[in-house]
């Protein structure tokens, strides 16, 4: 009986033993380790301060300010008329009233980017919206991703009358961040506004944020989204407008204006973005996170930021929304490779923020979300060669303040995997 109890007595001793260490193990060898690698990343970061241009304004007249900027001192944010409009899209008929308004623009103001997967039944919907706008002085490059339905039918249908309108075909399916950037590439507009094919425009945005963009020269003007439910998208941004790199950076961590299409964009800014993600991080046929990868190079150049009091855009959030795309037997691996884009974007902005413990901290909560974790505990076996690379990752994660508990022990379970694969993997 006694020898019992003792063995009892020194089973306990031992868990708490190994939990004592196992504490203080997570608590400072996870911190020592992640300071070894930040100076690893500063100095393979041999593109540091390449393109950085942290304080200078675009333009002298830019000029912060925290007043809402309404369109010719409405008080309204037109939510009255958008809902009209979007009430009565159904019974919207493609009118060519004015054939002069449609001849092609050798330089155009705004380029309309319109990504097109099997989405044939939208588009003439969003046609007849963008023939609804006062605005007539644009260019309308549909990119259509290899779409097997009708889509290619019916926009060289509207080909034919409308001159305006460029068609790109993807002859295999490259997903939309190649699609987007391959029409950027291809406009001349001085603004550039990316559409998705089954949302429209609305409220006459494009006149509204064209002149106000002008006239407070900036190099991105957002506007408010309205939902499938007629919700407006509510932003966390404080109305008004910014005039340096640091506050546009702000804006973008913290809040929700990472969409695109809720914002007119100078194309130099595209241009630029498209050819430093490219040159540093990324393949032609990026698969995820989209407009969180277009809008990190945006922020690396945009120097003045506007926000418009006026409903703009129609998103149609609909459930089907996600199923545009099919899964390809490559794709798991793709969604790999592209990750690992993601966290070099990470590790890049961490070395660039300068001790800015803000940034450092939230760049990895921004990118660890329910997409990331699935992939890592489906795909760990497609995760060769890369070991330590993830393993850099996950440190930076566990030393991130934003994360809880509960987020570190599912990081910790994760960089586990990966430290156990590499053991087998060695041997």
């Amino acid at each position: 009986m006694k020898s019992l109890n003792k063995i009892k007595l020194f089973i306990l001793i031992f868990v708490f033993i190994f939990i004592t260490l196992n504490f203080f193990y997570t608590k400072y060898y996870f911190a020592i380790e992640l300071n070894n690698n930040i100076q690893i990343f500063q100095k393979i970061s041999t593109s540091k301060n390449k393109y950085y241009n942290n304080e200078k304004n675009s333009n002298d007249k830019c000029i912060t300010t925290d007043k809402k900027i309404y369109w010719k001192n409405q008080t309204d944010i037109g939510l009255e008329n958008s809902i009209e409009e979007v009430n009565n899209s159904n019974s919207l008929k493609i009118s060519f009233e004015n054939i002069n308004d449609l001849y092609k623009r050798e330089n155009p103001k705004i380029s309309l980017i319109i990504t097109v997967y099997n989405q044939g039944y939208y588009i003439k919907e969003l046609y007849a919206h963008i023939l609804l706008q006062e605005f007539k002085d644009i260019e309308i490059i549909f990119v259509d991703d290899a779409s097997i339905d009708n889509s290619s039918f019916i926009i060289k249908e509207l080909m034919d009358t409308d001159k305006r309108i460029i068609y790109l075909k993807n002859k295999i399916n490259k997903r939309q961040y190649y699609s987007i950037s391959r029409g950027i590439l291809q406009s001349k507009g001085e603004y550039i506004l990316s559409i998705d094919s089954d949302d429209y425009l609305l409220n006459n945005i494009l006149l509204k944020a064209y002149e106000t963009a002008k006239n407070y020269y900036l190099d991105i003007l957002q506007f408010y989204i309205l939902l499938l439910e007629l919700k407006v998208f509510k932003v966390k941004y404080k109305s008004g407008i910014i005039c340096n790199n640091k506050d546009i950076r702000n804006i973008y961590y913290f809040g929700e204006t990472r969409n695109l299409p809720d914002k007119l964009i100078k194309r130099n800014i595209y241009i630029n973005s498209i050819n430093f993600m490219k040159k540093e991080f990324f393949y032609e046929d990026y698969h995820t996170h989209t407009d969180d990868t277009f809008f990190f190079g945006i922020i690396h150049f945009a120097n003045s930021y506007g926000f418009l009091e006026q409903i703009g855009y129609f998103y149609n959030n609909s459930p089907n929304r996600n199923k545009k795309y099919e899964i390809k037997e490559d794709y798991k691996i793709k969604i790999n490779r592209d990750i690992k884009s993601l966290f070099n974007i990470m590790k890049y902005f961490i070395v660039q923020s300068d001790n800015n413990e803000i940034e450092k901290n939230y760049i990895p909560y921004k990118f660890f979300d329910e997409k990331v974790k699935k992939i890592f505990r489906k795909n760990v076996k497609v995760i060769n060669k890369n070991f330590n690379f993830y393993i850099d990752v996950f440190n930076l994660y566990l030393n991130c303040s934003f994360f809880n508990n509960d987020k570190k022990n599912i990081i910790r379970k994760l960089k586990r995997k990966i430290e156990m694969r590499q053991k087998r993997y060695n041997k």
